[in-house]
């Protein structure tokens, strides 16, 4: 493996993923600055090689490195999603909000809202309870969602987590 990895497109590729998880294909190659053929070539090497991780999500492949486990791959193809991100960061500093309290929060249509907060609770990034009459959603993990946007904060390019990160480390007192 480490023969593989050693040529340098390659090594360049693998960096890539590494500092931006559940990257596509087409933002590797850009990120990489190289031609899509060379890309999509040494991607499927690294992946038949077991260097890389390769999810479907939607109508895309998302890489990850080989290291990353099934729960961040699983929670970094929702973060990846902006709407997506933007609720499940909104759920993740101010748990237990409504559909309709998001909705306001994120300034997102209702049926938007409604569409993305599905999805996120098909992914197991969110659940719902009740509280008495009102449903009401949490995130399963606040922490490692924290985690992972604090660690690759760079990858995301959102002034939203900039934000969010400052927040949560202002709650932890770090």
């Amino acid at each position: 493996m480490e023969g593989l990895v050693a040529q340098p497109t390659r090594r360049k590729i693998v960096d890539v993923v590494t500092d931006h998880p559940g990257s596509s294909a087409r933002e590797v190659q850009r990120r990489a600055s190289l031609g899509w053929g060379e890309t999509a070539y040494h991607l499927d090497q690294l992946t038949r090689a077991g260097a890389l991780r390769r999810e479907r999500g939607g109508r895309r492949d998302y890489y990850f490195p080989s290291t990353m486990t099934w729960e961040d791959r699983r929670l970094f193809q929702v973060l990846r999603s902006g709407t997506e991100r933007r609720l499940l960061l909104e759920l993740s500093a101010r748990p237990g909000r409504t559909l309709a309290e998001l909705k306001e929060a994120t300034g997102l249509s209702l049926s938007t809202t409604s569409f993305h907060l599905r999805h996120l609770l098909a992914q197991s990034a969110v659940e719902g309870f009740r509280d008495g009459h009102l449903r009401r959603y949490r995130p399963t993990r606040p922490e490692r969602v924290a985690a992972l946007v604090t660690r690759y904060r760079e990858s995301f390019e959102d002034r939203l987590v900039d934000r969010f990160v400052e927040a949560w480390s202002g709650l932890l007192g770090a």
